[in-house]
């Protein structure tokens, strides 16, 4: 090899060596999620689902309107799932509620007396040798400040770090938010340590988070741990079996096996919400017509499922239309078709035709036992028109969403097994 060879081979290899992490497309790192309660309460599941799609839907308007208006609250109880992950060197274990419908990953940090939720671990930055500030010229405090997230406290000097203020609420009701510092860390999934991860270090907020020490955004934007894994795609199983914790899966190897069907991600207004055109819905012999051109949302921060007009009311007719055999009784917490079941019931089968794919979903996806003696069909009448598949319908199947290739995958699956 010549002198000027030899000179190449070095340089591209240094080149190498100063590039950033990159993960393979291969790789994959595998974390759990795990359910807040043993049992799902469906009261408190009705009204937090609400309340969080109230959420989504305004920040849906306010994106098509231009506006700045930032995520979601969270889910607080009533069926959310936490992630189980760690933090630093050495590494700080700690759970947060996962989220589809948001980007920021945060954490509260060091005592953070002013924080909710309160009780919960915090990540002390002072205690790990691979924590830094993120400084306002990082391209995630750009990415903040594009959507007036993030201040610099007017400067822009030379390593001024980057500051932030995420509202999970309504301007109405400022009650709902985290703010702290920006930083960088190196976060533990599983057995597998990945470097240069940038988070939210939380020191003050207010709201319902769950039980947890923070969020982890697993959204379509670029704050979101997916995003910044550069995995290119992720997928979870969430178990009906409540004494179990359900895996996290971010990276490559597309679902194979019988069962498997696929269905395009569409942008509607934001980039952050994984929405798919949801074309009918099949109760039994009867066929209804979908969500149309605002499509549905894949959420696995919501509980229930909602469906916005006038697929709710026609999916409703074609339930009754199917359950003349059953007695019926008055609903409850915005559950309008409830049945008696102490004697024993049978409910018609549902089936969601999206473009592409039909998911067949057990009865356990779409009813459920509110008391000893009546079940009520987990599908709700959506005020906005944002439709939402949620986590209950989502149970029992491995879902995985290819954030490079724009498709959501579905697949009945046995979680124990993924």
């Amino acid at each position: 090899m010549t002198t000027r060879s030899s000179m190449l081979v070095l340089t591209m290899i240094s080149f190498l060596l100063t590039l950033p992490p990159a993960y393979s497309q291969h790789q994959v790192f595998r974390a759990t999620m795990t359910r807040h309660e043993p049992t799902i309460n469906f009261t408190r599941a009705a009204h937090r689902s609400r309340e969080r799609l109230s959420i989504l839907a305004t920040r849906l308007g306010a994106a098509s309107a231009g506006s700045a208006q930032s995520p979601l609250q969270m889910d607080s109880g009533g069926g959310a799932y936490d992630m189980t992950f760690s933090m630093g060197t050495p590494p700080q274990t700690l759970s947060a509620l996962a989220d589809t419908g948001s980007d920021l990953i945060w954490a509260k940090c060091g005592a953070c007396k002013r924080c909710a939720p309160r009780g919960s671990a915090s990540y002390y930055p002072t205690k790990s040798s691979s924590f830094s500030k993120l400084p306002c010229s990082s391209a995630l405090c750009r990415t903040l400040e594009s959507q007036s997230l993030a201040t610099c406290g007017g400067t822009r000097a030379r390593g001024a770090v980057c500051s932030y203020r995420y509202s999970y609420g309504l301007s109405s009701n400022p009650h709902h938010y985290t703010q702290g510092y920006m930083g960088s860390e190196t976060f533990t999934l599983g057995s597998d340590a990945v470097q240069g991860i940038g988070f939210g270090c939380t020191t003050m907020s207010e709201g319902g988070y769950g039980s947890g020490s923070g969020l982890v955004g697993l959204g379509r934007g670029k704050l979101s741990l997916v995003r910044q894994l550069k995995v290119g795609a992720f997928s979870y199983c969430l178990t009906s079996d409540p004494s179990t914790s359900s895996p996290l899966l971010f990276g490559a190897g597309a679902l194979t096996g019988p069962g498997v069907q696929s269905t395009p991600l569409v942008n509607l207004k934001t980039s952050t919400f994984y929405t798919v055109n949801l074309d009918s819905i099949s109760i039994g012999a009867a066929k209804t017509p979908g969500t149309g051109r605002h499509g549905i949302i894949f959420d696995s921060g919501t509980t229930l499922t909602f469906l916005a007009e006038p697929a709710y009311t026609l999916a409703e007719a074609g339930l009754l239309s199917q359950t003349t055999n059953l007695t019926r009784v008055p609903g409850t917490d915005g559950y309008e078709v409830c049945f008696q079941t102490s004697g024993g019931a049978v409910f018609p089968s549902m089936v969601l035709h999206f473009d592409g794919g039909d998911m067949a979903l057990k009865t356990e996806n779409y009813f459920g036992a509110v008391n000893d003696s009546v079940s009520c069909w987990l599908v709700q009448k959506s005020p906005s028109e944002m439709s939402i598949v949620g986590n209950i319908m989502q149970m029992d199947y491995h879902i995985r969403y290819d954030l490079d290739k724009s498709v959501l995958s579905f697949q009945p699956t046995n979680c124990d097994s993924v």
